[in-house]
């Protein structure tokens, strides 16, 4: 993340007064799913987590800043009778007119919020969307590659003093790197119990347009289950999860 001073003080200023705005007050809680690598699995995370709320009777809209539109293409194939989750999709160097966007949806619980695999190239609106989450999610591979970048950006994130957390996701748990990854990221900061196993389902969901909490005998519901309490909890959200 290269920025000047200037802007990087200039990015602090306007979001606390954002902050200290009386509208703040009746806002959704913002749950951002960041990684600083591709295929970590934001996408799947973000729509899974959404379904899940909306499942659970929150009134949640996912905000899709990641130009490659992964999730507003899962959205186009989704079933006319799989409940509503508004969906707003503006790329991240336009972060301001994407919340208003997300405003004008009306009263809402919850918005999750996909974020591009890189974010150099906005810089000072990631740092506007950080200051403005309640909670991050960092989710990761297991593999090397993947805790190198996801290391490197959580402790960014924590230079913002963002609350925050990994998930281990798109898991193979019987081999060796699984145990390994989980030490280093508890070195790096905090993790989240539940990991996200890579099953067919996970795959099959982005096809035809749903979570695996709609799909019937889906696998991974539990784990998914597992990671939407987890940051229930870390929002401060007390949600009956019957799904």
């Amino acid at each position: 993340m290269k920025a000047t001073t200037r802007s990087r003080k200039a990015a602090r200023v306007k979001m606390r007064d954002i902050a200290a705005s009386p509208s703040k007050l009746a806002r959704p809680k913002i749950l951002v799913c960041s990684s600083g690598k591709g295929g970590s699995g934001k996408t799947c995370l973000t729509r899974n987590l959404a379904v899940f709320a909306a499942h659970a009777g929150l009134r949640v809209a996912t905000i899709d800043l990641d130009p490659q539109r992964g999730l507003t293409n899962w959205y186009a194939v989704r079933p006319d009778e799989a409940v509503n989750i508004p969906n707003v999709a503006i790329p991240l160097s336009r972060l301001q007119e994407a919340m208003h966007q997300a405003e004008a949806l009306g009263k809402l619980d919850l918005l999750v919020i996909d974020t591009p695999p890189g974010v150099d190239a906005s810089p000072v609106e990631m740092r506007h969307l950080l200051l403005l989450a309640d909670f991050v999610l960092v989710p990761t591979g297991q593999g090397a590659g993947d805790l190198r970048s996801v290391v490197e950006w959580m402790a960014f994130i924590r230079r913002e003093q963002r609350p925050s957390a990994f998930v281990l996701n798109l898991t193979m748990r019987s081999a060796g790197s699984f145990d390994r990854a989980k030490q280093r990221l508890i070195e790096a900061g905090d993790l989240c119990p539940f990991d996200i196993r890579l099953y067919e389902s996970i795959r099959v969901s982005d096809e035809i347009g749903l979570g695996v909490a709609e799909m019937k005998g889906a696998n991974g519901l539990s784990d998914v289950r597992g990671v939407f309490t987890f940051a229930m909890h870390a929002l401060g959200m007390k949600v009956s999860v019957d799904v």
